[in-house]
C-alpha cells in the first residue's frame, strides 16, 4: 500500500474514495528531461531514419538514431495548446524514439501509477495557474512538478482507462458512421 510518507504530503481538504490520494506530480513520476535532445530541421534532413522525432504536441519528423527506448508520456514545455481544453498537452510514446526540448518526459514510479492514466490526466488538467508567458506560454519543470494529482489505487487507474478508451471507440464509431452518411 502506498503510504503518505511515499509520495510526499497529502491534502486532505476534500474526502477522496478510499485509496485514492493527492499529491503532486513530481511525486508520481521520473521526470527524464535528461534524454531530450534538439537537433534542427536542416541537420534533421540529413538525418532521416526509422525512429520517430518528437516534439511538444506530437511527431515532427524522422531521425536516425534514438535516445530512449521504453513507454514514455510526453507533455508540452512550450507550444503546446494548454489554455484549449479540446485540444492535447500530453500523450503517450513507446518504443524507440528521439525528443527534442519543447516536451518534457516523464514515465509513472510502477507502484503509483499508470503512464496512459497521466496522460489523460494532463490532458484534463487546467493550465492556467502554472504555464507562464505572454506569446508561447511555457511549462517549466519547477511548475510542472507542483501539478497536483489525483491519483486512484492501480486497479482503478486501469478502469478509468478502459472507460476512457471505450468512449472514444465509441466516439470514433459514431465519427465514421456519420461520414458514411
Amino acid at each position: 500500500t502506498t503510504t503518505e510518507r511515499e509520495v510526499g504530503s497529502v491534502s486532505m481538504e476534500n474526502e477522496l474514495p478510499d485509496g485514492w490520494i493527492e499529491t503532486t506530480l513530481e511525486n508520481v513520476v521520473e521526470i527524464r528531461d535528461d534524454l531530450r535532445l534538439p537537433v534542427n530541421a536542416d541537420e534533421r534532413a540529413g538525418r532521416i531514419g526509422p525512429y520517430p522525432y518528437y516534439g511538444a504536441t506530437g511527431q515532427v519528423g524522422w531521425i536516425d538514431n534514438y535516445l530512449m527506448d521504453g513507454e514514455y508520456v510526453l507533455l508540452g514545455e512550450d507550444g503546446a495548446p494548454f489554455l484549449d481544453p479540446f485540444k492535447s498537452k500530453a500523450y503517450l510514446v513507446s518504443g524507440k524514439c528521439w525528443v527534442n526540448n519543447h516536451a518534457h518526459v516523464l514515465r509513472c514510479f510502477e507502484e503509483f501509477g499508470n503512464n496512459k492514466y497521466l496522460m489523460y490526466y494532463l490532458n484534463a488538467f487546467d493550465y492556467r495557474e502554472v504555464v507562464n508567458g505572454t506569446t508561447r506560454l511555457k511549462l517549466t519543470q519547477s511548475a510542472m512538478k507542483q501539478i497536483p494529482i489525483l491519483l486512484p489505487p492501480l486497479p482503478e487507474q486501469h478502469r478509468i482507462v478502459a472507460a476512457i478508451e471505450q468512449q472514444f471507440s465509441r466516439l470514433d464509431a459514431a465519427v465514421t458512421s456519420l461520414q458514411h452518411a
